[in-house]
């Protein structure tokens, strides 16, 4: 399989900064994973203190929780929630994603150009 392969499919498919690690560039692949990885935090954190917040609503209203009723506001909460904080930790991440596969595409086309050594 070629450099340009696996460190795209490593990017796209894993975790961004993947393919760079394989293609022997940790330094990038670990800032790739770092913004990326604290960026998802932020979407989660997001995600749960929205959850949260409406969760005590409904127990401040008196009615009964049931494990379907949590999954349901959880899952309202990961599509309603309007802050922009939110949007922003998305894009961030939505962006190192995409510059991570591009990176690893240039490195390792790079690597494949490179002559090889006899």
């Amino acid at each position: 399989m070629s450099n340009v392969m696996k460190g795209v499919l490593f990017s796209a498919l894993i975790f961004p900064g993947a393919g760079q690690i394989i293609l022997s560039k940790y330094m990038r692949g670990a800032a790739f994973f770092a913004v990326a990885f604290l960026s998802g935090l932020l979407c989660v954190t997001a995600i749960v203190r929205q959850a949260v917040v409406m969760l005590q609503d409904l127990v401040a209203a008196g009615e009964v929780t049931t494990i379907p009723k949590v999954m349901l506001i959880v899952a309202e909460a990961s599509t309603t929630a309007s802050s922009l904080f939110l949007k922003i930790s998305f894009l961030i991440l939505f962006c190192c994603w995409l510059a991570s596969v591009v990176d690893a595409w240039r490195i390792g086309r790079e690597l494949d150009l490179r002559p090889a050594d006899v």
